[in-house]
């Protein structure tokens, strides 16, 4: 069995039952360590195998698993280049002709 550390997003219209999704999550196998009302997840550790069966609970809408790190630190991302509305609007694509009037 592999333990996953997990945030389980809650659905806008049962945030207001927030706790009772959580009761039903714990029922299930979740390890529920806080929850943040203002923002509606639910975070904690579940199993592998019991993430399908968490994610079926009325009132879940996602399931984020945390990465895994190494002894050196967090996961990097590649470098990642973000460019400006100006350079994208200096790079339009042509439409194909099927498209153009």
């Amino acid at each position: 069995m592999s333990r996953v550390e997990v945030t389980i997003a809650v659905a806008g219209e049962a945030r207001d039952r927030i706790y009772e999704v959580a009761t039903v999550c714990r029922a299930l196998g979740f390890g529920h360590t806080s929850t943040r009302s203002d923002l509606g997840v639910l975070v904690g550790s579940a199993e592998l195998e019991d993430l399908p069966t968490l994610r079926a609970v009325p009132g879940v809408i996602g399931i984020e698993m945390e990465e895994e790190r190494s002894s050196r630190g967090a996961r990097r991302s590649p470098a990642v280049a973000i460019r400006s509305g100006a350079a994208l609007r200096g790079r339009r694509r042509a439409l194909p002709p099927e498209f153009s009037r």
